[in-house]
């Protein structure tokens, strides 16, 4: 505001873009998250200055009969929905406003939304450039991909598609009777080069791995726990290895898979969490029940709600945070990018203005 100097190279595109690389890791903005009353709304984590309008992400509610989008997750900057009402996925920058819509490959035959059992968008142009830092992506380059279930309930099938070609790839499947269709459509977690997604199994489940650059769909068992449990949560460790972590009432367990010399994969029991240790502390009340709500594989971050409210955990230093009250009892969906309130208003690094015209003009619910 004082010094011209000073403004003219924070304002650089170049110094943002080392600002970027620097720093590598984009922050956690806030979540998106289900209101009953108004469709989708955001919700915003990080403390002032920094802090995001939670109207800067108001997805718009304006009428229109043949557009219903379910939200699925965000990641690498980007949110990503299906169409309720056509075979079509819809990938949305927040930040830009930028949208690209997918329609479902021609091989998943008369697919609709309620038949995708999974889906997942990431950013494709780090395949390209070894220092991309995700979070600043828009649309340029992204990976998306979409899990059916067979009409026998004894199959499923992903396919993957590619921005930068326009095409799907190819349909791969595997085969087994050990799923049941889920009501709750569970977000995918990325670790390494594959996405893992929760998969119902009549009352617990087993994790669907979809390993995208070796091409593969497997089965990978849970541990072997004794005692029911009340919620499942995918999670990525510090060294890029599935983690699991099993919610009982009022304890965590969390588990990492590791792979030997044989490649011989077995899960190890890391550690074992007393909520109440950590939340009565923070609570006039005492907690009666816990739900996993949503987690941000960037930050290792889980939302837990409770009976009491709702808290961001970041697993590592279980570090409890209880300032964001969300008022939902739904998924929550992290939202992590870098955000330069110019650039969003319509500026790019590249000296471009963004059109605004791409933004959804559709309620999401």
């Amino acid at each position: 505001v004082v010094c011209k100097r000073w403004r003219r190279l924070v304002s650089d595109p170049g110094f943002r873009r080392r600002f970027r690389a620097h720093y590598r890791k984009p922050p956690l903005l806030g979540c998106f998250y289900l209101d009953l009353d108004i469709g989708y709304v955001f919700t915003p984590t990080l403390d002032p200055p920094d802090r995001i309008p939670a109207a800067r992400f108001s997805l718009p509610q304006q009428r229109c009969r043949d557009e219903r989008l379910a939200f699925v997750e965000c990641r690498h900057g980007l949110a990503l929905f299906l169409n309720k009402n056509r075979p079509e996925a819809v990938v949305w920058n927040p930040i830009s406003g930028h949208q690209r819509r997918v329609a479902f490959p021609t091989e998943f035959g008369n697919t609709r939304e309620m038949d995708i059992l999974y889906a997942a968008v990431l950013c494709a142009a780090g395949d390209d450039d070894p220092c991309h830092v995700h979070g600043d992506c828009d649309l340029s380059s992204f990976k998306l991909a979409l899990v059916r279930g067979g009409e026998d309930n004894a199959s499923v099938s992903v396919c993957l598609y590619k921005s930068k070609s326009g095409l799907w790839g190819n349909v791969i499947s595997a085969t087994k009777d050990w799923y049941t269709l889920s009501s709750r459509r569970m977000h995918g977690v990325l670790v390494g080069n594959a996405l893992y997604w929760w998969f119902i199994q009549v009352i617990e489940g087993v994790i669907l791995e979809f390993d995208f650059e070796m091409q593969k769909l497997v089965v990978v068992e849970k541990p072997v726990d004794q005692g029911r449990r009340s919620g499942f949560q995918i999670v990525r460790k510090e060294e890029s290895s599935l983690g699991l972590i099993m919610l009982t009432e009022l304890t965590m367990r969390l588990w990492e898979r590791k792979v030997n010399s044989d490649d011989v994969a077995t899960w190890a029991l890391q550690k074992t969490i007393d909520l109440t240790k950590h939340l009565w502390p923070r609570q006039s009340v005492q907690v009666f029940w816990t739900r996993i709500q949503g987690y941000d594989e960037d930050h290792n971050v889980i939302f837990l709600g409770t009976s009491s409210g709702s808290f961001m955990i970041q697993l590592d230093s279980m570090q409890f945070d209880n300032r964001f009250q969300f008022k939902s009892i739904f998924t929550h969906f992290p939202y992590t990018s870098f955000y330069a309130a110019d650039w969003a208003a319509g500026g790019r690094d590249d000296g471009t203005e963004m059109s605004s015209s791409t933004s959804p003009n559709c309620p999401i619910r």
